[in-house]
């Protein structure tokens, strides 16, 4: 070796820093994960609270299934009264009779009743009165009314 600087001879490679490590990861990768963990958590406790609260609708959905294919309509306003009574309170539903309880079915529904309507209305079942019972069932997902 010289003691030239500029000889070729003197040349080294080049130093590298150190490899960084991915542990432990940086307090911004922790802050980060544990927001993830606490949604994800809360969310969960959502969905699952929202399940057992609607567990009275799968249940009346599975009476309604478990009818005669052409049941009483006294059978399918039964079924839809219990529902009602939890969905919307004792209070509201229990008093509703004849013409105001399928005034009332038809205004808490987001697709029309007429064929239920009309076999509340005369007493008698129509074609498609258990179907649209249980659209109404389905319309009443996360209703329950906290007085009862």
């Amino acid at each position: 070796m010289s003691s030239d600087p500029g000889d070729l001879a003197n040349m080294a490679d080049l130093a590298l820093p150190p490899v960084v490590s991915f542990w432990p990861p940086a307090p911004g990768v922790w802050i980060v994960g544990g927001t993830a963990l606490a949604m994800l958590l809360v969310a969960g406790w959502k969905a699952f609270s929202r399940y057992r609260a609607d567990a009275y609708l799968r249940e009346a959905r599975a009476e309604l299934g478990r009818l005669s294919p052409e049941p009483p309509i006294e059978a399918i306003s039964e079924i839809l009264k219990r529902a009602a009574i939890v969905a919307h309170g004792r209070e509201t539903v229990a008093s509703l009779t004849g013409p105001s309880w399928s005034g009332f079915l038809a205004g808490t529904a987001s697709r029309p009743l007429n064929e239920l309507v009309a076999g509340l209305n005369e007493g008698r079942s129509h074609d498609g009165a258990t179907a649209q019972a249980d659209g109404w069932l389905r319309d009443q997902r996360g209703r329950v009314s906290r007085e009862t």
